[in-house]
């Protein structure tokens, strides 16, 4: 028993979440002991502990987990003799050395180095009378000093810095690799010759055999032979190895491995050992993605995306010293996503938002995978966030909020709105936050130098940052699905028309749908695009038609900007990068009041997208504005911008010349003779060019006639057609 060791120091490793246990010299008190590593005792639990096993030696509980791939292990060298050889190995005998730490018992030592989560304990056997190597990982304990050996009755001692004291991400790094080559080398009977330092040459030559046959890289052979040597070794052997690793080499030693099958089988092995998960599209079934250990468990890459396979390169080189042929680097891939499409988990994949109404998580594009996480407590900085984020093309971050009280307020300034323009802006900035669709879609009007394009880019900068601020708006629909696929927020630059066909995928893209298209190389399959995302566009005028895309827009018109006001691009890029972290931290806690408040908040039921509305209501004063406010701010915007653009239409403008002593009634091919009179006096494009199209155009367009006085009333059929009644109001009349 020691004086007090579990009492004085169990204290200090449930401080640092790392879990213990009481031991009876090395055994364990409890049974199922294991289960401790699930986390700490609770503070009563804590006591009567320390109160029961005060006396008792204290053991550390391995396989806790340090970030978010790697775990503590241990190496439990019991030989002295091998004791260079491990540290040579993990880098602990170079200049630029980690932190060693580790204990020592009767003999040998203990070494706690970080591993991946799959390595499982092993034996590493030494042959001709060499001591073992024990590798201790998940449901594995080691007694920590100043425990008392049950053989020497003398306390454990540190060796090199305590574990209580070591930065954790200094520890060296140990491998599957690793493993391989301690079991290849002290699992050789050449090994304890060059532990003996003597008759050292046949020996040594042998042993570079057997390691190149390994797949040992040169510098990892001479680090073995170095670790194996004594220190007070005078030969040559070190001297010569460069020789002999050379002629190893030239005799094909290692060709066996150059077989493409079996360096992509290889290859399949090592990506899995080091942590690489692949895994299936939850939305996309034949989609397969994998995420890798630099950039922690929420960042996914495409499986045959250019990241993973410069990875699996790095991966490939500092493993075998060697690069690899493209051929078994293809092969792997397949393999690979076979594995996360048949054998792999299912998620949702995301890009940059993710969540529901509970919470929030927003990528900020960090290297360190950290993001933000809102809920209806407020915004937080997380590491292991369980969502899967893609980083589409020219992908950039985000600054990190920080509250100033004034930001959005200053972006109003900044950005030179009236209040009614400003809460369409926070209108739209709160919509592209919502995790799931359907989104109002922004159309920003204006004249020549009104700033339309600076504006948008100033919001893509707020919610999306990217290379690609501004796009062209596609003319086909699978187009528009692609860069859908990339962006999570779509901002398309100086439109100045689009097709009805563009027109109807845009509403589809806003409220969910998709296109199905005839998979390349293929006849008789099909792919479907399906995205739903918020999307923003700008033009001077007359861009937008149709009525369907109209009642789901958010129409902000903005007015010139004045000679005398305009800075140049670098004094408002600057100015903007200055306000954007309070501008966040400001719109995050607006995001985090919608989240407390969705569910109490009624839906908008006058506005045509009310699930989008319900979720800009339940933000309003989250944002400093009265109930109410932006809502009836985008009500407002909505019947101008629709009464604008219905009485510039051809077919009503010919409506109203038609009614204008009175009401007509009849049928729908009366009507387009009478449109066809007014055709022949003033040619016009827009008008509908057969009775079929005129009821359909007067279908679509009756809703948003009727906001402009134009009532279209449908009466029934006969045998001769459709008849209708359409009055105005007393307007004055376009000359044709």
């Amino acid at each position: 028993m020691s004086n007090g060791a579990f009492e004085n120091e169990a204290p200090k490793f449930w401080a640092r979440n790392f879990p213990v246990v009481p031991l009876n010299g090395k055994v364990p008190v409890h049974a199922g002991w294991q289960g401790n590593l699930g986390g700490i005792p609770n503070e009563e639990k804590q006591r009567e502990l320390l109160v029961a096993h005060r006396d008792n030696n204290i053991g550390a509980l391995l396989g806790v987990l340090l970030g978010a791939d790697k775990v503590l292990v241990a190496l439990d060298v019991d030989d002295d003799r091998l004791l260079k050889l491990t540290l040579q190995l993990l880098g602990l005998n170079r200049s630029e050395r980690r932190s060693l730490s580790g204990k020592r018992g009767k003999k040998g030592a203990t070494i706690f180095v970080r591993a991946p989560k799959s390595l499982k304990s092993t034996v590493i056997k030494g042959a001709a009378g060499l001591g073992n190597i024990d590798f201790l990982a998940a449901g594995r304990m080691t007694v920590m000093p100043p425990s008392i050996h049950p053989d020497t009755g003398k306390p454990y001692e540190v060796v090199g810095t305590s574990l209580l004291d070591v930065n954790l991400a200094d520890l060296p790094e140990i491998s599957e690799r690793h493993i391989k080559l301690l079991k290849t080398t002290i699992g050789s009977e050449y090994a304890i010759v060059m532990v003996a330092g003597k008759s050292t040459h046949e020996a040594g030559v042998a042993l570079v055999a057997v390691l190149v046959r390994a797949g040992a890289t040169d510098e990892e052979i001479a680090d073995i032979l170095a670790g194996l040597l004594p220190d007070d070794y005078g030969g040559d052997s070190l001297r010569e190895l460069p020789g002999w690793i050379k002629s190893a080499r030239d005799k094909g030693f290692e060709k066996e491995d150059d077989d493409e099958g079996t360096q992509s089988a290889k290859l399949v092995s090592l990506a899995l050992r080091e942590s690489m998960a692949p895994f299936r599209d939850k939305a996309h079934k034949d989609i397969a993605l994998v995420t890798l250990p630099h950039t922690g468990p929420s960042i996914a890459y495409r499986v045959n995306s250019s990241p993973v396979k410069l990875w699996l390169r790095h991966l490939v080189h500092k493993a075998w010293g060697k690069p690899i042929g493209a051929n078994p680097l293809l092969e792997a891939i397949a393999t690979l996503e076979a594995i996360g499409l048949f054998d792999g988990p299912s998620f949702p994949v995301y890009a940059r938002v993710a969540g529901d109404t509970k919470s929030i998580a927003i990528d900020l594009g960090r290297e360190d995978g950290r993001m933000i996480k809102i809920s209806s407590d407020g915004q937080t900085i997380e590491s292991n966030l369980t969502h899967k984020f893609v980083r589409g093309a020219g992908f950039e971050s985000l600054p990190l909020p920080e509250a100033s009280g004034d930001g959005l307020r200053r972006l109003q300034s900044f950005l030179g709105l009236d209040n009614q323009n400003y809460r369409l802006l926070l209108a739209f900035l709160v919509n592209a936050l919502k995790p799931q669709g359907p989104y109002f879609i922004l159309l920003v009007e204006g004249e020549q130098g009104s700033g339309k394009s600076f504006f948008c880019e100033v919001i893509k900068r707020i919610i999306d940052p990217n290379q690609a601020l501004r796009l062209r708006l596609p003319d086909k629909p699978q187009d528009l699905m692609i860069q859908a696929k990339e962006y999570w927020l779509l901002s398309f630059d100086n439109a100045s028309g689009m097709k009805a066909e563009m027109s109807d995928i845009l509403c589809s893209l806003a409220t969910g749908g998709g296109i199905a298209v005839r998979r390349l190389y293929t006849d008789d399959e099909l792919h479907v695009l399906t995205y739903m995302r918020p999307f923003m566009i700008n033009g001077i005028s007359g861009y937008v038609t149709r009525p369907d895309l109209m009642e789901r827009a958010i129409p902000i018109k903005l007015p010139p900007i004045g000679e005398g006001g305009r800075k140049t691009e670098a004094e408002l890029m600057k100015e903007l990068q200055a306000m954007l972290p309070s501008v966040l931290a400001e719109l995050y806690d607006g995001i985090a009041h919608a989240l407390r408040t969705y569910d109490e908040v009624e839906p908008p039921r006058h506005l045509r997208m009310a699930d989008a509305a319900r979720w800009i209501r339940a933000a309003e004063e989250g944002l400093g504005e009265k109930p109410g406010a932006i809502i009836e701010a985008i009500a407002a915007a909505q019947n101008e911008f629709v009464v604008d653009r219905v009485n510039d239409d051809p077919l009503v403008m010919a409506l109203r010349t038609i009614t204008a002593r009175g009401p007509f009634e009849g049928y729908v091919g009366d009507l387009y003779v009478r449109i066809a009179e007014i055709q022949e006096r003033s040619p016009n494009r827009g008008l509908p060019q057969s009775p079929s199209r005129l009821s359909n155009q007067l279908d679509r367009m009756r809703p948003a006639m009727a906001k402009a006085g134009v009532t279209v009333e449908f009466l029934g059929k006969d045998r001769r057609g459709r008849r209708i009644k359409i009055s105005s109001e007393n307007m004055s009349l376009p000359k044709f």
